[in-house]
């Protein structure tokens, strides 16, 4: 069950706000839509090397549930301070007798892309914006060095780790803390344990050292969006930010989270053709994805009044998880009992039942809210759907979505 490191859910957000805040929950969302073992093959050709069994993880990887060391990560993060280039790391440089006679010297080897450049500076980008991590970390955390200098902070969910791993255009540096027994830590996190020592390091090894900052490679647009859904900004979205986006990725579609409607300003509910003209005003409603309005209603944010057309575009169900041709695969050193996943579905209204429907079979009914359900993996293609009753009695069918499960 991941939490944000606040405990609390910060409804949609951005991925900057997200990365740059250190939140947990988007953290998993992406590894589970991008598959565990595609991360697990990046982050090995960017230098991680204690992650080679992928049968040993899962979506916690991104919560400290799997071991890394500390060289292992600086390592991978001077991939994107290097514009995606991968040097591999050594620790001895040369070795001279005692006549000052040359015995060895360390000659680099071939450097290898792992990353396109553009990639590289987005998450550079990102990682160097203060703005980002205002919401976490405050405007005057010790990530700030006097310099652009990108950073990560890291906290396991136990306290047994934290970790902060930063880098300018000339140094990489990674620190990590803990008991050396493995005992936990009192609730010491990643920028206050780790976080002072990374700030005192680069400090002191860039004292004196001219101001570099990182080079913004070609192929990439900045483009003004609302700043809550990302895509082209209205006359109704109130806040606006200019992102940065590879060529050929940016949005074409217009801000619909803000949507102005006409409404009866005696009774609050939308206008219709009985409403006296007169009592017709325009108001902006904030219509988000139906994943978010449960978190909307519990922080008051003022909803679309319930009437016909709120019936028909928000009480659809929908299917969260899993993605739309998601591949599972069993493994084998594991019981097969412990091998189960989660169907999860959400809806902007309330229903007495929703069912799980797999492979045209219910496989589980819920009553209320989360609508959850597991199910033990099964070799084969299968087809899921959610079907449920609103409290009007209204039948609700969600669009079907495929997936795979292999042995």
């Amino acid at each position: 069950m991941p939490l944000n490191y606040d405990r609390n859910f910060h409804g949609p957000i951005s991925a900057r706000d997200a990365l740059g805040g250190s939140l947990n929950v988007p953290a998993v969302k992406a590894l589970d839509h991008v598959g565990l073992n595609n991360m697990i093959s990046l982050a090995t050709r960017m230098g991680i090397t204690t992650l080679n069994n992928a049968d040993r993880f899962g979506l916690a990887l991104t919560l400290g549930g799997g071991e890394v060391r500390l060289i292992d990560l600086t390592s991978a993060f001077g991939v994107f301070a290097a514009g995606g280039i991968r040097a591999p790391t050594t620790a001895i440089l040369k070795i001279t007798n005692a006549r000052g006679d040359l015995i060895y010297q360390w000659t680099p080897p071939a450097s290898e892309r792992i990353l396109d450049e553009r990639i590289s500076y987005l998450i550079t980008d990102i990682l160097s914006d203060n703005n980002a991590r205002l919401a976490t970390f405050g405007p005057n955390s010790v990530l700030q060095i006097g310099r652009p200098a990108a950073v990560k902070t890291g906290t396991t969910t136990d306290y047994r780790d934290n970790w902060t791993v930063g880098y300018t255009p000339e140094l990489v540096a990674g620190v990590w803390v803990g008991n050396a027994n493995n005992a936990p830590m009192i609730n010491i996190s990643g920028v206050a344990g780790a976080g002072p020592i990374w700030h005192e390091f680069m400090r002191a090894v860039l004292l004196g050292k001219p101001e570099t900052k990182f080079d913004q490679p070609n192929g990439l647009a900045r483009v003004e969006v609302c700043a809550l859904s990302g895509l082209l900004p209205t006359d109704y979205c109130p806040h606006k930010r200019v992102e940065i986006f590879i060529e050929g990725t940016q949005p074409t579609a217009r801000d619909n989270f803000y949507q102005p409607f006409k409404v009866d300003a005696a009774t609050g509910a939308l206008a219709d053709s009985n409403t006296p003209p007169n009592r017709i005003v325009t108001q902006v409603f904030l219509v988000l994805p139906p994943e978010a309005q449960e978190w909307a209603r519990e922080k008051g944010i003022p909803q679309l009044p319930v009437n016909s057309y709120q019936l028909s575009v928000s009480s659809n169900l929908k299917i969260t998880s899993p993605d739309d041709k998601t591949v599972y695969k069993i493994s084998p050193r594991l019981p097969i009992s412990n091998q189960q996943v989660s169907f999860n579905a959400v809806s902007a209204k309330a229903f007495n039942e929703i069912s799980f429907v797999l492979d045209g079979v219910v496989i589980a009914t819920v009553r209320e809210s989360p609508y959850q359900a597991f199910w033990q993996l099964a070799e084969g293609k299968h087809s899921l759907k959610v079907v449920g009753v609103t409290r009007e009695g209204e039948k609700v069918e969600s669009a079907a979505i495929t997936f795979e499960v292999k042995p």
